[in-house]
């Protein structure tokens, strides 16, 4: 004969409490024990972040040995890494906070990311287009380029807007030689330009032009100079395809806003910042370097619009100090356990069915309350 007993219909209190505080001890568990994941290619963006912290140290010793002081009001991470206001090589107008931004290794992360995102493979040959005006950026795409193995054939303009690599005595080129000597990057760039408007320093001093042209010659790389835009971008092009010996570029990287390079401002604006698998809308309109890569179906990496490009890959802001290596997202994704909360939920349902489903949560609490009878007859178990 089964056995028959009464249990009032509405829960009681202590229960309810109980099984409050068990969901409230499971949402903060989720919440505060994180899984975290490391992205792809972590040992190779680990490498290609330590080789750029090891060149920002080379560069920062060079200019302070050097007496080219810093300021920290314009460099607070004094990483030697930002130039001048102004200087007889300075280009164009430059944005401040934007070349701040780029004082942090983990951009070479970023750099080896997008080789990644584009197809490019260890060995294969790349094309790239520096500006003075980002330093960082361009020794981030060199470290990676040789973590990556990859045969970078690179072409310098040598003037550089506000901010950037505008020592006359330390321009980019410079910088590379530097940075070859100590074993940093492999492959320093093998010809340049003056930059500056039509990639003749036009709006600079004719003694800008000599400072600008006399770092070309004591770097000993082969000097273009043209009058002629199309001749110019023709030139480059078969100096690319020269040195790539047969074997087809697998990417194009521009960093900064060189005239020949990007094909003017509006060829500037019309490629997206960071990786173009393939030329925006209108983009193949304006001629340049970067719109023929286009044409012929290479992958680009277009790096200007450095806030843009940092919210992105999730770095900061303009960093008062030089960020660790290995910090942020494209290293380690932080996230909420799924074999956390799912075993919350199991364990959430089981005592929700214990206590209220069978009468263990009566039995435990029911007799510690008091209550008035019921005014109505209540079912019978």
């Amino acid at each position: 004969m089964k056995k028959i007993y009464w249990r009032p219909s509405r829960v009681p209190r202590v229960i309810l409490v109980v099984l409050a505080f068990l969901a409230i001890a499971a949402m903060l568990s989720v919440e505060h024990i994180k899984l975290k994941t490391k992205q792809p290619y972590y040992s190779e963006k680990m490498q290609a972040a330590l080789a750029m912290k090891t060149g920002m140290e080379v560069i920062k010793r060079y200019r302070l040995k050097n007496a080219m002081p810093i300021d920290t009001k314009v460099d607070p991470a004094s990483s030697g890494l930002i130039g001048l206001a102004d200087s007889p090589i300075t280009s164009a107008y430059g944005y401040l906070p934007a070349k701040q931004t780029t004082i942090n290794p983990n951009w070479a992360a970023v750099m080896l990311q997008m080789f990644k995102r584009a197809g490019v493979k260890n060995g294969d040959v790349v094309a790239m287009g520096f500006s003075g005006s980002f330093p960082a950026i361009n020794l981030a795409a060199l470290t990676a380029a040789d973590v990556l193995k990859l045969k970078v054939i690179s072409i310098t303009s040598v003037s550089a807007s506000n901010w950037g690599a505008n020592f006359p005595n330390m321009t980019w080129l410079d910088m590379e030689r530097i940075l070859h000597k100590d074993g940093v990057i492999s492959q320093p760039s093998v010809a340049a330009s003056l930059g500056g408007q039509e990639d003749l320093a036009l709006a600079r001093s004719q003694r800008g032009r000599e400072l600008l042209g006399a770092a070309v010659e004591r770097n000993k790389v082969r000097f273009l100079k043209f009058e002629d835009d199309r001749e110019n971008i023709d030139a480059r092009m078969a100096l690319y395809n020269e040195l790539a010996e047969g074997h087809p570029i697998a990417a194009y990287v521009n960093v900064g806003g060189g005239t020949i390079s990007v094909g003017t401002a509006v060829g500037k604006r019309l490629f997206n910042p960071g990786l173009n698998r393939k030329p925006p809308p209108g983009a193949l309109k304006v001629d340049g370097v970067m719109s023929r890569f286009a044409r012929a179906g290479v992958p680009v990496i277009h790096m200007v619009n450095i806030d843009t490009l940092a919210d992105r890959y999730g770095l900061p802001q303009k960093p008062l100090i030089i960020p660790h290596v290995g910090e942020g997202q494209l290293f380690v994704k932080v996230g909420y356990n799924p074999y956390l909360a799912g075993m919350n939920l199991i364990i959430l349902t089981f005592v929700l069915y214990i206590f209220l489903r069978l009468d263990i949560g009566y039995r435990i609490f029911g007799s510690t309350r008091v209550t008035q009878a019921p005014k109505h007859p209540e079912p019978m178990v």
